[in-house]
């Protein structure tokens, strides 16, 4: 049983063939693409060709279904909290405006920005880039599209054109992604969202999670998208209710399936999991940026130096980090360079320097244990809340993929044992196992697990 997993990120977009007998990917294509569309604001304005993004995917269908056969679903998941608007017949009248879109940052004349603005007549935080803080913006300086008559996500309204559908719907992953999901209705919460001024028949359907859209003129089925992360997290978790996912990338996340009764953690975000269910994310901003901070440091002092620009630092810090475990552990590193998600005001720190430890080999040490324990203080959280604890690591992300210090560190920290998924397209295979869900051949998206490769680090 095959199923196609396309994911489409806000710099590539991936396309596979994931056989769930085998638990692995049978073949896979990344394009890298500029879909990047010049507005007027270029400072604010994050905007993408949607038609671009279409047509990427329509030659990589092609070439995947070229290259294997039997396949018999689609699944889509891609950039969250991005619309873009379509009118009666499924078509775009807008470009996309990505998650990084910053127009509801701005200050709406009141003192206060359109994001907080729409918080304060909803009840809800919905942060800027988030959909419906974006299209409250439009809404405001009478920038919504003449002819739209809905708007949803990316991969949404691939999954609309590949089927040739005309309305679009979104699965609760996508809906609490775009803004003022309620957990309690499972749908937007239009009475709240009607205070503002917008208006219910904008919004796209939400539909259960697996929802069939509709057919690709081949006759392959395709099924509605997941949020990148829902889909990350189906993709390499084998054992939802026993493990935790741990991304590090540019950024770093910890997300963990929340035990049934309870519906919150102090200082983490709340997201719908498909299938019912609700996963905690923990993210922290700086992660893999806090490492290449430290890798351009080193650049400046040597260029500093030698008056000549030296190339990458990296493996002269991984000689560094195998020369020995520092003797002195005393010196500690708080990464929050960039703040965090609550306390944006915050910064980082390097603490306790003595005559002994203040070492490159220390420092270097030190940033990685700090991405670790920022990491860990979503664990110590989660596992107050949770009568049976969680027995597995399990780890994805280039930064953590490519460190086997940082892996260490992961697993001595947590306690537990550490693995990573087999495939380094998570994303994307979650996308094919919420087909292979969907289309019943999987019996639910915990289950979902069963067809997980996983392998020890090295």
């Amino acid at each position: 049983m095959k199923f196609i997993g396309l994911d489409i990120g806000t710099t590539s977009i991936t396309g596979l063939v994931y056989s769930l007998e085998h638990k692995m990917v049978l073949c896979s294509i990344t394009e890298e693409c500029d879909t990047t569309v010049t507005g007027a604001h270029q400072e604010w304005e994050k905007l993408q060709d949607p038609e671009v993004i279409c047509e990427t995917i329509g030659r990589m269908l092609e070439e995947l279904l070229q290259t294997e056969e039997d396949v018999i679903g689609i699944g889509l998941t891609g950039q969250m909290h991005g619309i873009v608007y379509i009118d009666d017949h499924g078509q775009h009248v807008s470009p996309l405006y990505t998650w990084q879109d910053g127009r509801a940052a701005l200050p709406c004349g009141d003192g206060i920005t359109y994001a907080e603005k729409l918080g304060m007549l909803t009840g809800y935080s919905i942060p800027p880039g988030y959909g419906l803080a974006t299209h409250y913006y439009n809404l405001q300086q009478k920038l919504v599209p003449a002819g739209a008559s809905s708007f949803c996500t990316i991969a949404d309204y691939v999954a609309l054109r590949l089927t040739g559908g005309i309305m679009p719907v979104v699965d609760a992953t996508q809906a609490a992604a775009i803004g003022g999901y309620s957990f309690t209705l499972e749908d937007f919460d239009y009475a709240a969202i009607g205070r503002a001024g917008i208006a219910a028949e904008i919004l796209p359907k939400v539909v259960p999670s697996g929802t069939l859209v509709g057919h690709t003129q081949g006759g392959l089925p395709v099924y509605c998208s997941l949020g990148d992360n829902q889909a990350s997290f189906l993709g390499s978790v084998p054992s939802p209710e026993q493990s935790v996912l741990i991304n590090i990338g540019t950024g770093s996340q910890l997300s963990a399936l929340l035990p049934d009764g309870v519906y919150n953690i102090e200082g983490m975000e709340t997201r719908p999991f498909p299938g019912g269910g609700r996963l905690a994310v923990g993210a922290a901003l700086s992660g893999g940026k806090a490492y290449a901070l430290l890798e351009q440091f080193y650049r400046d002092v040597i260029s500093s130096y030698t008056g000549e620009e030296p190339g990458e630092m990296y493996s002269f810090m991984e000689r560094l980090l195998h020369s020995a475990e520092p003797s002195v552990q005393d010196l500690t590193v708080s990464p929050r360079f960039l703040g965090t998600r609550a306390r944006p005001e915050l910064r980082g720190s390097i603490n306790r320097i003595s005559l002994a430890n203040f070492t490159p080999a220390n420092l270097t040490h030190g940033f990685l244990q700090g991405m670790v324990e920022e990491l860990y203080t979503f664990y110590e959280a989660l596992i107050r809340v949770k009568a049976n604890p969680y027995t597995f690591i399990i780890g994805s992300g280039n930064a953590l993929r490519l460190n086997p210090v940082l892996c260490k560190k992961v697993g001595k920290a947590f306690g537990l044992p550490f693995a990573f998924s087999l495939s380094i397209e998570e994303a994307a295979v979650g996308a094919a196992l919420s087909a292979a869900a969907g289309g019943g051949l999987i019996a639910g998206f915990r289950e979902a697990g069963q067809y997980i490769g996983v392998d020890q680090p090295e």
